[in-house]
This record gives C-alpha cells, sequence and structure tokens, in this order.
C-alpha cells in the first residue's frame, strides 16, 4: 500500500503514527538492512500493571476472569453478519461494485444501525488514498459523520452499547487517516485523539471487543515507534505508546476479531515488511491473504516489495506485472507505481531496453509525484549507457525540474547536475553495473566489476568509496561477513565528499552484523558513529532505521 514517502509531522500524533512509518513508498535505501528482528516479550509483565490497566491482565492470561463489569459484544442478525463479511470478501477481492451493493443492502434494512455506513464509507477511504480522488474523499467525510450521527444515537439509547462505541472509535481512526492524506493536520490530530478515547473506553469495558484490538494496536506501536522528538509531543498529549504491546493488540485482532482480521494481517505484514526487516514472517501473512484473495492489488504491490527488499528483481517483477494487468481506473496508484518499480527492477538487472518502457509508461501518470526525480534520472542513465547523450540531457534537465518528494529524488538532482557537466565515462558505467548486480543479489557478477575499481587506490575516491561499499553489500549478501567490514571500512577511508553518505551507511551495515552476531556493544559503536553524520543523500531513511536500532538495542 502506498502512503507518503517517509516523513514525520509533528501534527500526526495518534492513529495517523503508524501510517507515516508504514504506509511509505519504502525504498531500496530502506530496505538494506535485511536483518529479521525478533519480536521480544510483554513489556507488561508485572502483577501491579493489572491494576492499571485491566486490558493487559487479559491479553497476559486469556482465561483470566475480567477484572471489571462487562457488556457483552453485541449479538448480530445472522443476516448482518453473514451480509458483513460477503462485504468484506467482496471488498479485499477488490469487487468494490459488489460490495458496495452488499453494504447499500445493509443500510436499506438497518437504517438505525451503524454497520452499513461504516463500512460504506471503507470505498470510499480506499479510492481516496490509492487514487488521489477528492470527490471520493468528500463521500468518504460525508459517509463518517452519517456513521458517526448514527453510532451515537445507539449509544444515546443504550450506553452500555459497547459496540457503537467501537464503530465511532474506528470511524475517527479512519477519518484520521483521510485527514492525513488531505494535509489536514489539525483535524488528523483531533480525529485521532477522539479515536484514542473512544477505543480505550472500549477495551475498558470489555476486553473481549477484539475489533477495537487493531485501533489501540495502531496507537500503541505507532507512538512508540515515532522519532524521539515526536514522541515527546505525542506523550504530552497524553498518549503512550508500547511497541510490544501494539504487537499483541494486532496479533489479537487478527486472531480473534469477527471483522478485522484481514485489516490486522495486512498491517502485520506492514510492520515485519518495513519495520522490523523480517521478510520471511511478512511474506507469511502476505501469502495468508493472497490465497484468500489473489487479485488484492495491495497485497501483490506489497509482496512485490518483499522482492525488490530481498534483492529478487525477477521475482519481483512477477508480482508488479500482475498488479498492472489487474489495476484498472481503481487503481491508478499502485498501476503507476509498479510500472516505476519495473524499470528500476530491470535497471538493477542491467536490463536498460526492459527498463525503458516501464519508466515511459510510469511518466504518463501526470498525478504520481513520487520518484519522479529518481525516475527521470534512471532514464537518462539508460540513454547515455546506450550511447544517446542528446537525449540523456533532455532527461537530466527534466529531473532538475522535479519538486523532490522522495530522498532518491534529491539524490537524483544532485547528480543529474553532475551529469549535465559532464558525461558518463567507461569507469562509471562499470560502477552502475557493478552497484546494479549488488542490489540485484548476483554476487558473481559484483567483484569483476567493482574489485579493480574497489583495490586501486589510484582510483577517484568518489567512485572508489562506492565501489567498496557495494562489495561490502556483495559480501554480507554472502554471509561473509569479515570481508564485508573490511570493505565498509574502506569506504569510510577513502574519504568522499560528493558521494559522502556511503559512510554513515556503511557504518550502519557493520553495526546491523553486530547485531546480528549479538555482539551488542559493537553495534552499538558503529551505530553511535552513523548518527555523528549529518547533511547527507539518504539521511532520512538511515535516520528511520538508526531509531528504530536503537529502540531495539534498549539503548
Amino acid at each position: 500500500m502506498k502512503f507518503f514517502a517517509l516523513r514525520t509531522r509533528l501534527g500526526c500524533l495518534v492513529s495517523t503514527a503508524l501510517f507515516c512509518v508504514l504506509y511509505s513508498s519504502f525504498t531500496p535505501q530502506h530496505a538494506l538492512a535485511f536483518r529479521p528482528t525478533p519480536i521480544v516479550g510483554s513489556f507488561y509483565a508485572e502483577a501491579e500493571h493489572y491494576a492499571e490497566n485491566p486490558m493487559l491482565a487479559y491479553l497476559e492470561n486469556p482465561s483470566m476472569p475480567p477484572v471489571i463489569g462487562l457488556s457483552g459484544m453485541k449479538d448480530y442478525d445472522q443476516y448482518m453478519k453473514e451480509r458483513i463479511l460477503a462485504g468484506i470478501d467482496a471488498f479485499y477481492s477488490m469487487r468494490y461494485d459488489v460490495a458496495t451493493l452488499i453494504y447499500d443492502d445493509l443500510i436499506a434494512k438497518y437504517p438505525t444501525d451503524p454497520t452499513g455506513y461504516f463500512f460504506r464509507s471503507q470505498i470510499y477511504l480506499w479510492r481516496y488514498l490509492f487514487d488521489y480522488s477528492e470527490p471520493d474523499y468528500k463521500k468518504f467525510i460525508a459517509a463518517c459523520d452519517k456513521s458517526i450521527s448514527v453510532a451515537e444515537d445507539a449509544l444515546k439509547a443504550n450506553p452500555d452499547n459497547n459496540y457503537a462505541r467501537t464503530i465511532i472509535g474506528a470511524i475517527y481512526g479512519f477519518r484520521a487517516i483521510a485527514n492525513f492524506r488531505a494535509e489536514n493536520l489539525v483535524k488528523a490530530t483531533l480525529d485521532g485523539r477522539s479515536c484514542y478515547n473512544y477505543l480505550s473506553e472500549v477495551v475498558k469495558r470489555d476486553p473481549k471487543q477484539y475489533d477495537a484490538y487493531l485501533g489501540m494496536g495502531f496507537f500503541h506501536f505507532g507512538i512508540a515507534v515515532m522519532p524521539s522528538s515526536v514522541r515527546f509531543a505525542a506523550n504530552f498529549a497524553g498518549l503512550k505508546g508500547d511497541r510490544e504491546l501494539g504487537l499483541k493488540e494486532i496479533n489479537m485482532a487478527a486472531e480473534k476479531s469477527l471483522f478485522s482480521r484481514s485489516d490486522a494481517k495486512i498491517f502485520l505484514s506492514f510492520i515485519e515488511v518495513y519495520f522490523n526487516k523480517d521478510y520471511g514472517k511478512g511474506f507469511k501473512y502476505l501469502q495468508d491473504l493472497l490465497e484468500k484473495y489473489p487479485n488484492n492489488v495491495p497485497t501483490l504491490y506489497t509482496m512485490g516489495n518483499v522482492q525488490t527488499f530481498l534483492k529478487k528483481m525477477t521475482y519481483a517483477n512477477e508480482f508488479y506485472a500482475k498488479v498492472i494487468k489487474l489495476a484498472d481506473t481503481n487503481f491508478r496508484t499502485f498501476n503507476t507505481l509498479a510500472n516505476y518499480r519495473m524499470g528500476e527492477a530491470y535497471f538493477r538487472l542491467n536490463e536498460f531496453e526492459k527498463a525503458k518502457p516501464c519508466f515511459q509508461k510510469y511518466f504518463k501518470a501526470r498525478f504520481e509525484r513520487s520518484f519522479r526525480g529518481i525516475a527521470f534520472y534512471r532514464l537518462s542513465l539508460i540513454y547515455e549507457i546506450m550511447g544517446n547523450r542528446a537525449e540523456a540531457l533532455k532527461g537530466y534537465q527534466k529531473c532538475l525540474e522535479v519538486a523532490p518528494f522522495e530522498p532518491e529524488d534529491k539524490y537524483a538532482i544532485r547528480k543529474a547536475k553532475e551529469r549535465l557537466k559532464t558525461p558518463l565515462d567507461a569507469t562509471e558505467i562499470q560502477l552502475i553495473k557493478g552497484a546494479n548486480a549488488a542490489e540485484s543479489s548476483r554476487w558473481t557478477e559484483v567483484e569483476p566489476f567493482l574489485k579493480p575499481l574497489a583495490d586501486n587506490n589510484a582510483t577517484n575516491k568518489e567512485i572508489r568509496a562506492e565501489a567498496c561499499y557495494y562489495m561490502g553489500e556483495a559480501y554480507r549478501g554472502q554471509q561473509r561477513f569479515q570481508e564485508a567490514i573490511t570493505y565498509y571500512l574502506k569506504a569510510v577511508e577513502a574519504q568522499p565528499e560528493r558521494e559522502r553518505w556511503f559512510m554513515p551507511w556503511s557504518y550502519f551495515r557493520i553495526s546491523e552484523i553486530y547485531n546480528a552476531q549479538n555482539n551488542r556493544d559493537k553495534s552499538r559503536a558503529y551505530l553511535d558513529k552513523a548518527k555523528a553524520f549529518s547533511e547527507y543523500d539518504f539521511q532520512e531513511p538511515l535516520a528511520f532505521l538508526v531509531e528504530r536500532d536503537v529502540t531495539l538495542l534498549k539503548y
């Protein structure tokens, strides 16, 4: 699923926190740290915590009796339950038309029940998030208002109606996401706070209201993994994060909720893929979803990203090709991004002729801002490698006209300025092909391209640093860790100026190696070295990874 590039905003304190982190088009640079991360045990293990938060008692010991009076979950009319589940299946099968008919039928038969209104609103939300549809945003907000109104009436009629309270909390949460997407940050914050308050009350009243755990899990996990500067603001607003508790709550929703299981599995897959870098576990969640919903476009796209992050470009393109085949006017974003990703994959495979039309198709979607800079730069490199300098110059110039939206775009603009002045030479083309081999796990091809450049002290220090870094990547990919460390350190020793980003990234790679070997002291030491750098390319994704590992290493 595509959301904004990795960026954190002070106004996004609540339910949008997880989406700021996870609904991102994470780039190959984000994915360089591919170490699986174990999930540690529950933070709340002491008995006194149970008195402070009754919900935790049930999470830790489901067999324990509730410690407070509970209202019980809504008893569903069997017809309503079956229709809701049928609507969810149609929704996840990308049959919006069928889902719409089902939810409209529920609204007609149960006009005083908020359920139909709530699920109907989700169709508008997905269209808005994935297709940049302003009319759908307005329809979504109107549907939310109606659903809240109906649910509030139900709650007034019966203050113990915990199901209605769950619906209201969920609506506010999804509305916060939409407002964040629309950059209405004040509204997003207020809606998120309301969501948190309602769902907190739900689980206090009834720890078995499993659908509410999904939203609570978003909050607890999302706030816990926010950068410390923004997390401070969230804490000041009275919102506390807990990574382990958040994961437990989302898992609870995935296993036991009535209507939120698929949503929970999707978000667990995103957490494992984009945050924990545990691609095996993320792959399993995605595979489970695809078995049930083989045409689910967001899941197929994410599965392609998993393969990209694992540097298995050929497999990645199989999933992106399915996305392009399935995506119609309802999925413009996925269609566009899949074309970009396919172009990037072919570029990394050094199959430049195949990459070119993918980038060209990507540019047809003028609404998509993400990756335009890097796509122009890649396409220009392809023209130049193929001997068409004149066409390459046009692309480099277009790259300079792009408003940078991703870290890759900033990098591309800087490089395009250089390329306008100086054409690629044979050594630089050799470097590109060697780096591509490393980024596509073709380890045996890396050494012939890069070792002569990395081991020759007479080589330009910018080129030598890059060659050494990707030699380190190749050896790390083959689990030849000591050799990898040697070349990462050589990248630092080269002291590049224009390409200085290879220095902090090299230190971070070394930190990852030592962490995987359970050598926490050395891992922290090299993480500190990486943190000491500033103002370099791809600083945002590295800052995210450093912050994540600082949290995991329990600084």
